[in-house]
This record gives structure tokens, C-alpha cells and sequence, in this order.
């Protein structure tokens, strides 16, 4: 991998990369959330980098032979995102973003903290944190993109 390679390669030449396969996975927060706004400011983001480390062996789900083509779990990076709305009339959306992350934290991650802890508390906490998750492919024209969803917690 060198970049002045890349920069000299043929566009004809270039594959599209393989997405990890569909399936369910364990996963773990691999470093600090992000945030960020999109849309003029019409939203507030919270991104959540997570990365599978291992295929869930009670679901059974993920095709072994689509699993080695992909390669690495480690290249399967994504993120949990949180979308606030900042329209003054969209506040029981926000609310509902808010316990979202919440629940997120505190019953799917099992954060080291309280009801007492603040947000910005817990996701500090949140790294290493480990959960149980479905990789799904979603298409948007001749895109295919990984959604993570149906997150749980580990028993």
C-alpha cells in the first residue's frame, strides 16, 4: 500500500471494496465519539466508532465462505450514530434521540456509570466497551452500505 501508487493507478482498475457480510457479530467501541453538525445545523451528530471482532456464534448467521472473501473483522469499522434535531419545534424528537443514546449506553454497553453520570461521562466510558450487533447491507443506487442494528447487550 503506497499512496503515490495509488495516485498512478488506472480508474478501470479499481474494485469496489467488499462490504462485511451480512450477519450478526460482536462489536466494541474502538475509540471517542465524534460529534459533529450536518445539514446547515439542522442537526447535532454523535458518532460512535465500532468495530466487529468476532462472529456471533450463537446466531450462526454470517456465511463463512462471504466472511473470508471480506477478509479482516478489523476492516469492518462503522460507527452508531445519534441525530438531534436543534428546530425548536422538534424537541420530543430530540428527547427521543436522548434516551435513545442512553438506553445505548447504559443497557447496551453497560457503561461504567449511573443515573447520576452525565452523557459526555458516558461515552468517555464508552471505549472498549463490547456489544452484540447485526451487520445489514443497505442499497442506495449502485452503493451498498453497512448498518449497524438490533444491538444488545452481552450476556
Amino acid at each position: 500500500m503506497n499512496f503515490m501508487d495509488a495516485l498512478n493507478t488506472r480508474a478501470g482498475d479499481i474494485e469496489k471494496p467488499k462490504n462485511v457480510p451480512v450477519g450478526t457479530y460482536l462489536w466494541k467501541v474502538t475509540k471517542a465519539h465524534k460529534e459533529r453538525n450536518i445539514s446547515k445545523g439542522e442537526w447535532n451528530v454523535i458518532d460512535i466508532p465500532v468495530v466487529p471482532f468476532a462472529v456471533d456464534d450463537v446466531a450462526n448467521d454470517v456465511d463463512p465462505d462471504d466472511l473470508e472473501l471480506f477478509g479482516a473483522l478489523s476492516q469492518g469499522g462503522n460507527n452508531i450514530t445519534f441525530m438531534f434535531p436543534t428546530a425548536q419545534d422538534k424537541a420530543a424528537d430530540f428527547a427521543k434521540t436522548l434516551y435513545a443514546l442512553r438506553k445505548f449506553l447504559l443497557d447496551v454497553l453497560r457503561v461504567d456509570g449511573d443515573e447520576d453520570s452525565t452523557v459526555k461521562e458516558l461515552l468517555a466510558k464508552s471505549i472498549g466497551c463490547e456489544f452484540r450487533a447485526q451487520a445489514a447491507h443497505r442499497t442506495v443506487g449502485d452503493d451498498t452500505f453497512v448498518d449497524v442494528k438490533s444491538y444488545m447487550a452481552l450476556d
